[in-house]
């Protein structure tokens, strides 16, 4: 039963469609090269949105272009490797900072901070 249930589907494509599987380093996708661009290269996307509005009983298109994705987060405060934040007043950003004062480069006080495991209370 399983060979006739083989034959019946696109008997002419065999078994090539299988057979030519494409490599990962083939395959592009633009939406990651665009979140790539956005942090690593500091580019600013904008995206199109077409809406429809009324006034007076005439509907109309409107198009209006607003930004998606910026490298740029005010709301957080950013690691070295673009990538990792925390938010403003985290105690690691204490730690951070007070390593700085003590005279420990950048990259030694990042990795002390990010390794920093509060005191268990209880």
């Amino acid at each position: 039963m399983s060979d006739m249930a083989k034959d019946t589907y696109f008997p002419s494509l065999g078994g090539t469609l299988l057979d030519n599987t494409v490599e990962k380093d083939e395959i592009f996708d633009p939406m990651t090269q665009v979140y790539r661009d956005c942090l690593f290269e500091n580019n600013i996307f904008y995206a199109k949105n077409v809406g429809m509005r009324t006034k007076n009983h005439v509907i109309s298109l409107i198009e209006s272009e607003k930004k998606a994705l910026s490298p740029i987060d005010i709301k957080c405060w950013i690691w070295s490797d673009g990538i990792s934040s925390l938010p403003f007043g985290h105690w690691r950003i204490q730690v951070y900072k007070k390593l700085l004062e003590r005279g420990t480069n950048h990259e030694a006080a990042e990795k002390i901070a990010i390794g920093t495991r509060l005191p268990e209370k209880y």
